[in-house]
């Protein structure tokens, strides 16, 4: 009996079946059924791709897609392990998987989409507690109540270590960018097993950003894999006022001073510097572009 071959050209457009997930260590097997349509011989096909992501947001793995297979009824199996990229943070996080085409980095026309019903939790050593920050005799000093690791008491951690940044934009848990200002390693953490009390203490000459009134102050906790140091956990912070330093003045101080103040842009600075003298700190709040939450925020940073 004769048996056709498989289409010159299969293109799958769509999920069949429900996908599987399964997590190990800074890995994902993933299983999925594919369904399409056969395309005319010479007809061009873009690149492939499947998708997953968490929170519709962060990119956890990719896999490109080619040679595909159909068997006679046009389905196609997927079975893959490929690198986790694992969200930072302890909280529970939505997955779903996409089917792409485009071009790498640039995957510009969904096909289908499939989402998980039950959100995911990575274990992973994480920041427990308070984390406070202060500035004290020149240098930045950081408390944190607890660094904890929940895995498995087999499991030991790689080699963790704290970083202080000054980022360009709110973490959110994937990548970032922004201004490196400190850091420390702290070794391994076996599974279930916490460390209590940490403080550190930074230079203040080595923890000043560039643009500090646009810098968001983070702490991140890292882990060392075998893709190098990857965000497990972070926590954002306030810039911290000098202990026993003169507070600035509004009344008194430059443009650029009153600038260099937490949330505080050059139009504001400006704005108050105009508007001067303040009889008292309350009449801020009627400046434009001065929010409560700012105010909040600056009225035990300045003086009269």
């Amino acid at each position: 009996m004769h048996q056709d071959s498989a289409p010159t050209h299969w293109m799958p457009t769509a999920f069949t079946g429900e996908a599987s997930l399964r997590f190990g260590a800074d890995r994902v097997e993933l299983q999925a059924g594919l369904q399409g349509r056969s395309l005319a011989a010479g007809t061009e096909v873009q690149p492939l791709a499947l998708l997953l992501r968490a929170d519709d947001s962060l990119l956890l793995a990719e896999l490109p897609l080619s040679a595909l297979q159909p068997d006679a009824q046009g389905l196609a199996q997927i079975s893959a392990s490929l690198p986790l990229s694992t969200p930072a943070g302890q909280s529970r996080r939505r997955l779903s998987l996409t089917l792409v085409s485009g071009r790498p980095g640039a995957w510009d026309r969904v096909h289908d989409r499939q989402r998980f019903a039950l959100p995911q939790r990575f274990l992973q050593p994480g920041l427990e507690g308070a984390v406070h920050a202060r500035l004290e005799s020149g240098a930045l000093l950081v408390g944190i109540e607890a660094i904890v690791n929940p895995r498995a008491t087999s499991n030991i951690s790689g080699t963790l270590g704290l970083e202080l940044w000054a980022l360009e934009q709110p973490y959110g848990g994937g990548d970032f960018r922004g201004q490196p200002l400190g850091n420390a390693v702290l070794g391994s953490l076996a599974g279930q097993q916490r460390r209590t009390g940490l403080k550190l203490a930074w230079p203040l000459a080595e923890t000043t950003p560039a643009s500090p009134a646009r810098a968001h102050l983070t702490l991140m906790l890292r882990e060392w894999t075998s893709s190098g140091y990857v965000t497990r956990d972070w926590r954002a912070l306030d810039w911290p006022r000098i202990s026993g330093a003169a507070a600035p003045s509004i009344n008194r101080s430059t443009t650029a001073r009153l600038r260099s103040l937490p949330g505080v842009s050059d139009k504001l600075a400006r704005t108050i510097v105009a508007s001067r003298p303040f009889a008292s700190l309350d009449e801020l709040q009627r400046m434009r572009g001065m929010s409560a939450r700012l105010y909040a925020r600056l009225r035990d940073r300045v003086t009269l």
